[in-house]
């Protein structure tokens, strides 16, 4: 779990660009946190890169879908670094749903608790570092592709006002990778790096992936904002190799969120 410090800092730094020569086989999707209150409540989002949604059964039990597809797969001669909204080496997604259960923690319903446990299925591939050096480059030659499951919980708390939301998320992932492919020249002079990646898929992989999510505008819809940390738990080495080389740390989301409640024609009234 080393290099915690560091992520923190980076993100305070307002640093938003990564090395061209990332290999992400996995880029954590935007965090759902609906912050709902009552039945029958509808909250949506959507980025660039990622579409939610979430509904009130009742009081207290909800559903939530999530989508996600990065799309900028670019060739590296052109790639001047992947920022960390759209990582510019990879392309795949995850699709999710989830159930969970939620509470209003004050009479006025201005705190909000939540807790929500899903399942996803999703897939990206990229290119291996020896593409950019290549002088015949044929994509296929070095292109690594997974796919996974995801099993994830996240609790989360937060403040939801007519006009500001603001959150902390502490989603848990555990994923297993299958599938996993190596194009004949993505590793054709490390034998020991093919080893690694092609060894991801031995084991669950548990990432803690804390997120904190902002929402201005007023009422029913909001201009959103989310800063995304990805830590892999047990950071391992296979083959000498840090597999969370494999792994984007840091996501910073931007969109629109579209709120359906009634709460908001009540809220004058309870103040």
């Amino acid at each position: 779990m080393r290099n915690y410090l560091n992520l923190t800092m980076l993100a305070c730094c307002g640093v938003v660009t990564f090395s061209a020569c990332n290999q992400h086989i996995y880029v954590p999707n935007t965090v759902n946190e609906p912050l709902l209150k009552e039945k029958h409540e509808f909250k949506g989002s959507v980025s660039p890169s990622n579409y939610q949604a979430a509904f009130a059964l009742t009081n207290n039990i909800a559903v939530m879908a999530n989508g996600q597809y990065v799309y900028d797969f670019l060739d590296a001669s052109d790639n001047e670094g992947s920022d960390v909204i759209v990582d510019s080496d990879t392309r795949g997604g995850v699709i999710e749903g989830a159930i969970g259960y939620f509470k209003p923690l004050d009479p006025k319903k201005r705190m909000v608790f939540d807790v929500y446990a899903g399942y996803g299925r999703g897939s990206f591939k990229t290119l291996a570092d020896a593409y950019q050096s290549s002088t015949e480059r044929v994509v296929n030659d070095y292109l690594l592709r997974t796919h996974f499951n995801k099993y994830f919980i996240q609790p989360g708390i937060g403040l939801s006002h007519p006009v500001i939301e603001a959150a902390f998320t502490s989603r848990i992932s555990l994923l297993k990778f299958n599938s996993l492919y190596a194009g004949p020249k993505a590793f054709e002079n490390d034998t020991a790096r093919r080893v690694n990646y092609m060894s991801i898929g031995n084991k669950v992989l548990p990432l803690y992936e804390p997120a904190f999510t902002f929402r201005v505008g007023y009422k029913y819809v909001k201009f959103q904002m989310q800063l995304l940390f990805s830590l892999l738990i047990n950071d391992e080495r296979y083959g000498g190799y840090d597999i969370d080389d494999y792994f984007q740390p840091v996501a910073l989301n931007m969109g629109v969120s579209v709120n359906i409640a009634h709460w908001y024609d009540d809220f004058k009234k309870k103040r």
